[in-house]
Order: C-alpha cells, then sequence, then structure tokens
C-alpha cells in the first residue's frame, strides 16, 4: 500500500508551508514548458456558445479498445468547464445503475440537438446506444438520482431555466418534463431525506455579474419546492463569486454535503444534518486573499504584502465528495496555481494548465488542510525520476492529475477515480501534437490513511480518457467507472477548440479490490495481494527499501507455470498486474523468487 501519512498533529503546524511544498512536490519532474505555461482564465461555456473556427489539420480518430462497454456517444464534448461532472452516474439499490450525460450530434450553431444522453444497466445488460436526447428541447449538464423506484434527471436549458425531468420507474417508460421555478446553470443534483423523496439542486447564477451559488430542495418528490434560490451561509460575505460549474454534492439520509470553489476563491464543505434546513461550513483550502475582487483596480496576488507579486498553490475547480456510512465527508480535488498582476479595472487573471497533482480531505483531517494531502500525480512511466512529455497538454482548466470521482463501499473504504497525463504519449498531429491522458483507480482501507497504488481503468497510449466519474455508492463488489474516449486529446467546445470527433461514453465495472486482500510479509518485503479471489486482474503491490530483481510466477494446479515475468524492482512501490481472465477456475500459487527466497501464496481464480 502507498503510504501517505496525514498526522493530525503534524498538519496543524506551519500549515502554509507545508501545503506550498506538498502542492509544489508535484511540479517538480516536469519539464518547465510544461510547469510553468501560463494562460489567462477562460470564462465558462454556456448554453448559447456557437461552433468556434477550428484547425482542420488534426486527425481525430479512437485507436484502440480494451476491457469496455460502449454505452452512449455525442460529438458535443464538453462535459464540464472545469474537470468533474456530478452525479452522472448513480447505483441504485438493487445493483441497477443509471448512467447519464451531454450528449449531440448536429454540428450547427451551438449543437441545436443537445441534450441528456441516458443508459440503463438492468442487472444483465445495457440498454441500447441512444441516438436522441430524452428532453424535448435542448438541454445540458444532467445529473440522475432517484428514490429507489422514481427516477429524476435535473440539467439546465435556455434562458438559465433548471429542468426537473422525472419518470414513475427507473430504466422504462416516458419521462415528464418539468420546470421546477430554478434558475440556475451547470446543475448539480442528488435525491436524500426519507425515501430519497427529497431533491437537493445547486447550481451558478448564470446573470453575466456574479456568479452566485444557489440551494433549492423540493421535499415530496419534485412536485412543489419549498426552498427556491438559497444562498448558502457565508457566499455573500467570503467569496467575489462563487466558483463557476466548480461544485458538486452528496447526500445519505438527512445528512446532505456540498463542496464549492478552488481557483481564487476558498474550497469549502457545506454540510446539512437536518436535510438541508440548516448548515454549518468547513474551509478545505483556503484562498488567502479572499475574498478576493480580480477585476478591482489594484487587485494583485501579493499574498504577504511585501510588494512582490505571488504565484498562489491553489484547488482546482473540480472537487467530488460523498458522504460515508457515518455521516463523514470526503472530498477530493486537483491542484491549481494561479497569478494576478493585471492591476486593471475589469481585468481578469492567469493560471497555469501544466500544474499537477490531486489532493484528498475528509473531515477528521480539520480546515484548510487539503493541500497537504497530495495523493496522485502523473505516473513516471519509465521511472527515470522525470515526467517526459513529448508534446503539448490538452486544455481542461483543471489539473493534469484531476476530474476525480469518489465512492464508498458498506465498510466505508474509500474509491477514486481520476483522469491523469500519460507520459511518452502523442496523437501525432502535423500541428501541436497533444498528450493523452488516462483515467486511474484508486482505493483506501483506512479512511484516506494509506492509498492502493493507482491502476489504469484501461491503459491505452493511443486514447484520451477524461470526465471521469463513478456511482458513488460501491455495492455488490462492483466499482462502476465511466469516462469519455477519443482519439484527440482536449475537446472541440471550450479553449481548446479540437475538431468535432465521436467520442465513445465507456462503463468499465471494476471489481471492488478491498474484498480480499491478503498483507504478506517475505523477510524485509512487503508485498499486498489483491482481489483474491480474483476474476479479471491479480494485483500484487511490491515495497522494496532499495532496488532489487525479482521474478513473478502464477503456477496452476497440475504444477504448470501460466505467468511468468522477471521484474527490476525499484525503490518504494512495485506494482504487478497479471490478467487471469483467460485462466481455468481454481486454485493457483503465486510464487515469488527474491533472490535465494522462494516465497508463496494462495490464490484462487472465479
Amino acid at each position: 500500500m502507498k503510504k501517505l501519512l496525514l498526522s493530525g498533529v503534524a498538519l496543524a503546524v506551519c500549515l502554509s508551508a507545508f501545503a506550498q511544498d506538498a502542492a509544489r512536490k508535484a511540479q517538480e519532474k516536469l519539464p518547465a514548458s510544461i510547469a510553468n505555461l501560463r494562460l489567462e482564465r477562460e470564462r465558462p461555456v454556456d448554453a448559447i456558445t456557437p461552433l468556434r473556427e477550428i484547425n482542420p489539420t488534426t486527425t481525430a480518430t479512437s485507436k484502440t479498445s480494451g476491457v469496455e462497454v460502449v454505452i452512449g456517444t455525442t460529438e458535443y464534448d464538453l462535459q464540464s468547464n472545469y474537470g468533474t461532472c456530478g452525479n452522472r452516474v448513480k447505483v441504485h439499490d438493487d445493483g441497477t445503475v443509471s448512467v447519464v450525460w451531454t450528449r449531440g450530434t448536429d454540428q450547427g450553431p451551438s449543437y441545436p440537438d443537445r441534450g441528456t444522453g441516458y443508459a440503463y444497466w438492468d442487472n444483465t445488460n445495457w440498454s441500447g446506444i441512444p441516438t436522441m436526447r430524452i428532453e424535448s428541447a435542448r438541454t445540458g449538464w444532467p445529473n440522475v438520482s432517484s428514490n429507489g423506484n422514481k427516477e429524476y434527471v435535473v440539467n439546465h436549458a435556455g434562458n438559465y431555466t433548471t429542468n426537473f425531468i422525472h419518470r414513475n420507474t427507473k430504466g422504462t417508460g416516458a419521462w415528464t418534463e418539468d420546470s421546477a421555478g430554478i434558475l440556475v446553470t451547470w446543475p448539480r443534483f442528488v435525491a436524500g431525506g426519507t425515501n430519497n423523496s427529497t431533491i437537493h439542486v445547486i447550481g451558478n447564477d448564470n446573470n453575466g455579474v456574479d456568479y452566485d451559488m444557489y440551494y433549492s430542495r423540493s421535499e415530496d418528490d419534485g412536485a412543489t419546492w419549498n426552498q427556491v434560490n438559497v444562498k448558502l451561509p457565508g457566499i455573500d460575505t467570503d467569496y467575489y463569486e462563487s466558483a463557476v460549474d466548480g461544485y458538486d454534492m452528496d447526500a445519505r439520509g438527512d445528512v446532505v454535503a456540498i463542496v464549492m470553489g478552488g481557483w481564487t476563491e476558498n474550497l469549502t464543505l457545506w454540510k446539512s444534518t437536518d436535510n438541508g434546513t440548516t448548515w454549518t461550513s468547513t474551509i478545505i483550502s483556503e484562498f488567502p486573499l479572499y475574498p478576493y475582487d480580480y477585476t478591482a483596480s489594484g487587485s494583485v496576488t501579493d499574498v504577504d504584502g511585501d510588494g512582490i507579486i505571488d504565484t498562489v498553490d491553489c484547488a482546482d475547480s473540480g472537487p467530488t465528495v460523498v458522504i460515508d456510512s457515518q455521516g463523514m465527508a470526503h472530498v477530493a480535488c486537483g491542484g491549481m496555481r494561479v497569478l494576478d498582476d493585471d492591476t486593471t479595472a475589469g481585468g481578469s487573471y492567469s493560471y497555469f494548465p501544466g500544474t499537477d497533482g490531486l489532493y484528498y480531505w475528509n473531515e477528521s483531517m480539520g480546515a484548510n488542510t487539503l493541500l497537504n494531502n497530495l495523493i496522485a500525480e502523473i505516473q513516471d512511466r519509465d521511472g527515470n525520476g522525470t515526467i517526459d512529455i513529448e508534446a503539448s497538454i490538452a486544455l481542461y482548466q483543471c489539473s493534469l492529475t484531476g476530474m476525480p470521482g469518489i465512492g464508498v463501499d458498506a465498510q466505508d473504504n474509500v474509491h477514486l477515480v481520476y483522469s491523469s497525463l500519460q507520459e511518452l504519449t502523442t496523437n501525432g498531429a502535423s500541428v501541436d501534437p497533444q498528450s493523452y491522458r488516462n483515467a486511474y483507480y484508486m482505493y483506501s482501507t483506512d479512511g484516506g490513511m494509506t492509498w492502493s497504488t493507482p491502476a489504469t481503468v484501461e491503459e491505452s497510449d493511443f486514447d484520451e480518457q477524461v470526465f471521469t466519474s463513478m456511482g458513488k455508492r460501491v455495492t455488490n463488489n462492483t466499482v462502476h467507472i465511466v469516462y469519455h474516449k477519443d482519439g484527440e486529446p482536449g475537446t472541440q467546445i471550450g479553449p481548446d477548440e479540437d475538431p468535432p470527433s465521436l467520442n465513445e461514453v465507456i462503463h468499465n465495472g471494476v471489481t471492488n479490490p478491498t474484498v480480499g486482500i491478503n498483507e504478506i510479509a517475505y523477510g524485509d518485503v512487503k508485498a499486498v495481494v489483491y482481489p483474491n479471489p480474483v476474476s479479471n486482474i491479480l494485483n500484487v503491490d511490491y515495497t522494496f527499501e532499495t532496488p532489487e530483481t525479482f521474478t513473478v510466477q502464477l503456477v496452476n494446479a497440475l504444477g504448470q507455470v501460466v505467468h511468468s515475468e522477471m521484474v527490476r524492482g525499484v525503490s518504494g512501490i512495485n506494482n504487478i498486474r497479471i490478467p487471469v481472465n483467460n485462466y481455468s477456475t481454481g486454485v493457483y500459487m503465486l510464487n515469488t523468487t527474491i533472490g535465494d527466497n522462494v516465497y508463496s501464496e494462495r490464490i484462487i481464480v472465479q
């Protein structure tokens, strides 16, 4: 297991210095041309953005496929302005799954056919790939939930209105469209309360002025709304403008959690234990100049008042949150760096798209400690101590390791999916070649104190895998992961301005590896074997204090070696993945030879 010790006592000392050290650690291996790239922040895309001019020389095709199920497609490719998408995957109590995304294939101005793509898993099969939206009019940014039987979708339409779409039986039947009287764009939504009959909605007031985040609530399955467009405590006093499209929410019974912020705003958790009636707030990552009006004349990021403009380490605006069975909120978010040296009135500020690092926090860790807890960064695939980026990077306005989705299982193990840049990859374009991103998965069995070695969900040097989401409840030993995939880094809509291409919506059902974990000591070498029993991929994490060459073999009941490899191990964690899905079921022996010693572990393939 990857040891990331998050001591509450240590974190209380010199928080600011520790946060800077942790945040900048992720930048040390990057080329200076990437780490120091500076761009002006772009406003988010709204419902009426016209189609932009594009560079037609880039080839956009998907070149590989792996263990996956294509559940949908879209050419409208922007799923979030800053990385995370909210509740796009709903795992129902009976194990069925609903998935939504923003789809569109008509490349006319603003994609007039844009709307909600929907797929449903009935515990046996996926519904067919949809060819049209579920609504009658143009919409975007859907979230999905249910009360166990009834199914709900919330999204935004034109004129900054919010749609509440529902049907009586999940997975089947006609949808009913209602206007909830909520005037927000880029909404997030979740069902909670008694019998999951309370609908909680958040979103931005897209009036072009302050972009405040508003909260609304219905306690009768959306029939009436007793809170509409309410500002949560601190929005008016602690924020210049709420993070735009930069929030997430979860509910479990009467406990509701909302996380919002990043860039030049505090990243804050709002929590209610009475179904959204009253709220408390905790700053997870503090922007040191808050509330910061970057449009004011003379405003600059001089944090310590020494007359020198500072680059500020902060959270990006792509947080995700989940509530465990004890009511504790768990949060993950990418890192970012910003700088404001524009002293003119009405000016903007800059950000560094080459910022790397994914961070974790929960309520036991105390306020303003997120940036101390770096848990993932770009993988050094060739082990040479640097991140070798042979091309430029696509722009998603979030961390190079970001777009997290988070969930918990019945034992409150924390599961996490995210997207991260792949070193040594390029799309091969003749103009502005770019590196790819892959989807990664990791988990913690001790409340975020330690984390497993990150593993690619579908490793590929020829695909872009982004907008990663997962079901927030891990049931039936399956982690339901969804991401978007095509052959072109970046998006057509938004800052990258790529040519249009067909994006596949991918579902990967990862077997919960926390069921059956064997932790073993081979002399001075520690090994973690998971899952055991195994049906797809057997993982073995070997931890060495010094580099060591060793051999791994898998032997069947007849004594036949079915898998063998020699590994030049490095100091630290070495992850070995052995595909077993083509092997016969039964008992195998995992033999590890280190020097003159052979260590064996019983493995069950099922």
